[in-house]
């Protein structure tokens, strides 16, 4: 699918959030009235350009007449709040404020949800709660599984308890380090046995495509396979493996504009 060749500029914004803070965003207009609209949600640690590869999608996509809108996550990038803030609950209202500022300030209408890693999960419980908000959705390397990924397999954890040593990290920090870029605090931490995004995937209606690619992830292969296995709605996995990982963004932005533009 060629992409034309349009005069797109990136427009800085802020969207609202509904517990008062103030996210950085990024709109990404087509020329003329879009032909549908997007919201693009980067993974934990990173920022709405979610290394570049976002910067990338909502230029092509606004080629072939896709409006987006990525945000900066609560303690990411230039948006207020702080990591260890950060709750699962949380996730779910950023995505509701984003999708009333592309509704308000870009098209009427519901719109694609496109996540990737931890946001991937809240994705999906998103589009099952709310269906008649989301026209389609796309998950890279989703992050399904909260209490397997933070919990169960974390060797601090036992049983479902977290260990002493981190325990008294917790209290003195406020938060247990996942990564070089993000922490996690108490109420995510309690979050994540009982909001359970792998339950509610048969719900979704709206069309679904996950994408996963090889290498370091933290969202195993498996996991990507069962969640497309337990969907009901019109979905698609596409495995991005070597060689061609080496180079994943063009394969994962062509099946993406695809899915979008209802070429399925």
């Amino acid at each position: 699918m060629p992409v034309p060749t349009v005069d797109v500029v990136p427009r800085t914004t802020t969207v609202r959030g509904h517990d008062g803070l103030k996210l950085a965003a990024t709109t990404v207009a087509p020329v003329g009235e879009p032909r549908c609209t997007a919201l693009l949600l980067h993974g934990e640690g990173a920022d709405r350009d979610q290394g570049g590869f976002y910067t990338r999608l909502a230029s092509e996509l606004a080629g072939h007449g896709v409006a987006s809108l990525r945000v900066d996550l609560p303690g990411h990038g230039d948006s207020e709040g702080a990591q260890e803030e950060l709750s699962l609950s949380g996730l779910l209202n950023v995505i509701s404020a984003g999708l009333t500022h592309l509704r308000e300030n870009v098209a009427p209408g519901p719109a694609a949800l496109v996540a990737t890693g931890l946001t991937g999960g809240v994705a999906a419980g998103y589009a099952a709660r709310r269906g008649d908000e989301v026209a389609n959705v796309v998950l890279y390397n989703p992050l399904i599984d909260y209490q397997e990924h933070f919990a169960d397999s974390n060797p601090a954890w036992s049983g479902g308890f977290l260990g002493a040593e981190a325990g008294r990290a917790l209290l003195a920090d406020g938060y247990l380090r996942v990564s070089d870029t993000f922490v996690v605090g108490r109420a995510m931490l309690n979050e994540v046995f009982w909001l359970q995004p792998r339950g509610v995937l048969p719900v979704i209606t709206a069309p679904t495509l996950v994408v996963h690619r090889a290498g370091p992830s933290g969202a195993p292969l498996s996991s990507s396979r069962s969640a497309v296995e337990a969907l009901t709605c019109p979905s698609r996995l596409v495995e991005i493996g070597p060689p061609v990982e080496a180079h994943w963004q063009a394969p994962a932005i062509r099946v993406t504009t695809e899915w979008l533009l209802g070429s399925r």
